[in-house]
């Protein structure tokens, strides 16, 4: 018997809760808010840095996404919900960064042998404490931290992550790379 519940169970699980919400199960919209809200507003407040903007596209998020729950059959959701929901913040995101921030920027420097971090290896880091971890992540520079959040906390793509960041994606694969290679670095001094 298997320790953890398997993927198609916890599928099916946001598969149900997302079939009571569409149903105008007040209890089921209210829980599904609950739970991913704050990986929303995060997400939001990472790409604006500005706390009314992000609760707004928080807000725009839930909207559009309950929106096209009208239009979906959650049974045949092939992602998770939260891979679902994601993609409505990440289109918040972008579409703030269309009106506000102009273009994608062109690409930066990002050679990583230009810092050593190309002969690091991320999959060293197993199981390591939170402590550490958080005073690792507390000397990374903004967009590294920022990347390394997006990613590995709140579980985005990198395109994603690009979007809401309003970079290109080759900026945020170097940055992903010199957050894991510092983040390595500062574990390893303890």
């Amino acid at each position: 018997m298997a320790l953890l519940p398997s993927k198609d169970y916890s599928q099916h699980a946001a598969a149900s809760v997302l079939i009571e919400v569409r149903k105008g199960n007040k209890q089921a919209l209210g829980d599904f808010i609950w739970q991913n809200q704050e990986r929303i507003y995060a997400i939001a407040y990472l790409a604006t840095n500005d706390v009314d903007m992000s609760t707004q596209l928080t807000m725009m998020a839930f909207k559009n996404a309950f929106v096209a729950l009208k239009q979906l059959n959650p049974k045949q959701l092939g992602d998770s919900a939260w891979d679902w929901l994601a993609q409505f913040i990440v289109d918040a995101c972008a579409e703030y960064h269309m009106e506000y921030s102009g273009p994608v920027p062109a690409n930066a420097q990002a050679d990583p042998s230009v810092d050593g971090s190309a002969q690091m290896d991320w999959e060293s880091t197993i199981i390591l404490g939170l402590q550490r971890m958080k005073r690792c992540l507390g000397t990374l520079p903004d967009e590294q931290k920022n990347v390394f959040l997006l990613r590995h906390q709140l579980g985005l793509n990198y395109e994603q992550v690009a979007q809401v960041l309003n970079k290109n994606v080759d900026d945020v694969l170097a940055w992903l790379f010199r957050s894991r290679v510092q983040v390595i670095k500062c574990l390893g001094r303890g």
